[in-house]
């Protein structure tokens, strides 16, 4: 056989290996299944009547109802028009019972969106001393804007997340199917449930659901680092193009010997 053809053939079989890491990538990826959370969920069951059941519900649960004060930083406080200023409201009515500020239609606006939003809030910060959550409320009269904090325990605020809470019967088959599975996946040695990204209801974990009279807490119980099938196929397709590299490297080799040799 012509060396010269060989050496072609080399080299356009090592071309083709070059790109491998990006096309065995795309193809690990478009013919594997739907990839799956990053995040392992299980369910525990709460007793309203239980203290340690109740904090655990409101300590998972509670930022649902609940707007916490260090949320309204400047760090944290982007969605807000006046975070700062409006933070000192809340801080002051939940010290003092109630607060107003005359004028100031940015913090008027945020307290307006925090209260449609939120039915407690909770001092996270070291200003004040404040201790629990606070049931608050919002008026506005004219340019004064009134804000007042009464404190409520925390069997208010978790009765509050039980009384939201999805029932069970009101979701779709494929949501009472993913659901199934994180409760069926929630006892044994085996814990946890961890779902697909494209399966139905998985947006909304973690959640409170009741189901058959029970309430459940689906939480995240484990975390999984995983880089996908895509990354696999980028690592076969790093060794496909090492091959084409050495392949190249022979069809030179060959064709200088035979141009030499001639």
């Amino acid at each position: 056989m012509d060396r010269r053809r060989v050496a072609l053939l080399f080299a356009v079989v090592g071309l083709l290996c070059l790109p491998a890491p990006q096309y065995l990538g795309w193809a690990a990826e478009a013919t594997s299944p739907p990839a799956q959370s990053s995040q392992v969920y299980a369910a525990e069951p709460i007793e309203l009547e239980n203290d340690s059941d109740r904090k655990r519900l409101v300590d998972r649960h509670g930022h649902e109802l609940t707007l916490s004060t260090h949320e309204l930083t400047t760090r944290h406080g982007d969605e807000y028009r006046k975070p700062n200023a409006t933070r000192r409201l809340l801080v002051t009515a939940m010290r003092d019972g109630s607060a107003s500020t005359v004028g100031n239609e940015e913090a008027q606006s945020d307290l307006q969106q925090i209260a449609d939003a939120h039915e407690f809030v909770r001092d996270t910060n070291d200003e004040t001393e404040p201790d629990g959550y606070y049931r608050f409320s919002v008026g506005v009269d004219g340019p004064t804007t009134n804000v007042t904090a009464e404190p409520v325990d925390v069997a208010t605020v978790a009765d509050a997340i039980a009384e939201r809470a999805p029932r069970y019967g009101s979701l779709s088959a494929g949501e009472q199917r993913t659901v199934d599975r994180i409760l069926d996946n929630s006892t044994g040695d085996d814990l946890g449930y961890r779902p697909y990204v494209n399966d139905p209801y998985v947006d909304e974990l973690p959640t409170v659901i009741r189901k058959e009279g029970t309430l459940y807490s689906v939480s995240v119980y484990g975390h999984v680092d995983d880089f996908g099938p895509g990354f696999g196929g980028f690592v076969v397709g790093l060794g496909v193009a090492a091959l084409g590299i050495v392949l190249l490297l022979v069809a030179g080799g060959i064709y200088a010997y035979d141009r030499w040799s001639a």
